[in-house]
């Protein structure tokens, strides 16, 4: 079995030194957007009523405080929310037509406010800019790391829609990958701020055994033992926030124990097909986000790891 130590050293929150440069980076990015998005020109040439500058904040493990030290690049979003898609299914037809009503179409669309986010910043990061099918790369240096820049428009699931001041959704965001022309829909706001409430429910350990699971999985990695494409850490992530706030009393050692007993059990039930995403919207098992099998696997290979590894 894993020792405490161990388990100590891998559940430790990342060190101030890299947390601040990666809030360095966030700063230079949005400082640059700040300063130069054409906000004048677009809301003329598209007529629109109202065009403030997109928000931008952090999203996934960095914004977490999960990540570990071979985390992937940090992902930045930018988000437009003056104009923004909608989930209008939940709504009756007399609230689409209100909504219709207050909210005409945009002319301005998703393509064109991702090349203008490109053309703003690679006019200041030059060659260390690349636009992909998802996002903008910008490389590091010495006082920032890679980051994954992504533009998106705020995306609303609609609950209600009386009028423009009796109105209610939760807040998402959208985008495009426009290799495949695919959609892309995230909760990084709602999933944020429902793993900050676990991890203080839980004295801290919840982010902690979060940590410890991903560095796990890293072992598995190396070793060839696991795929890594099998465990996405956000899924790591989403799987541990399911297990209940009691898992996580103790020290590393029983928290390792009892989150595993939990998902076990789940597992022989069948309730891990019931599981949630932290965002509270999404499940953590179908066809659009972690593959039950996938996730049965992932977690029989930790467990046998844990339980019979001397480290």
């Amino acid at each position: 079995m894993i020792s405490e130590q161990q388990l100590e050293r891998w559940g430790q929150a990342p060190s101030p030194t890299e947390m601040e440069k990666i809030k360095r980076t966030r700063e230079i990015i949005e400082e640059k957007i700040k300063n130069n998005f054409p906000v004048a020109e677009l809301k003329a040439k598209y007529h629109m009523a109202s065009l403030q500058l997109p928000s931008v904040y952090l999203q996934g493990s960095y914004a977490n405080s999960t990540n570990i030290r071979f985390d992937s690049d940090v992902d930045i979003v930018v988000q437009l929310d003056d104009v923004f898609w909608s989930d209008k299914t939940q709504l009756s037809e007399f609230e689409k037509q209100q909504y219709d009503l207050t909210y005409p179409k945009s002319e301005y669309n998703f393509i064109a406010f991702k090349n203008d986010i490109y053309f703003t910043l690679q006019k200041f990061f030059g060659y260390n800019t690349k636009i992909s099918d998802k996002c903008i790369k910008i490389q590091e240096s010495t006082n920032r790391v890679n980051a994954d820049v992504v533009p998106c428009f705020q995306y609303r699931l609609y609950k209600k829609f009386i009028s423009f001041k009796d109105q209610e959704f939760v807040e998402g965001m959208k985008f495009l990958n426009t290799g495949n022309n695919t959609e892309i829909v995230n909760y990084p706001k709602k999933h944020i701020e429902n793993c900050e409430s676990k991890n203080v429910d839980t004295n801290g350990n919840f982010k902690s055994v979060i940590r410890i699971f991903k560095n796990m999985k890293r072992d598995l990695v190396e070793s060839g033992v696991l795929n890594e494409k099998l465990a996405p850490s956000y899924f790591i992530e989403n799987l541990l926030y399911n297990c209940s706030s009691p898992c996580f009393d103790g020290n590393y050692s029983k928290c390792m124990i009892n989150t595993l007993q939990f998902i076990f059990d789940a597992m022989k039930t069948g309730r891990m097909t019931g599981f949630i995403c932290a965002n509270e919207q999404d499940s953590l098992i179908s066809s659009k986000t972690w593959n039950l099998l996938d996730a049965q696997n992932f977690i029989v290979l930790l467990g046998d790891y844990y339980l019979n590894t001397n480290k």
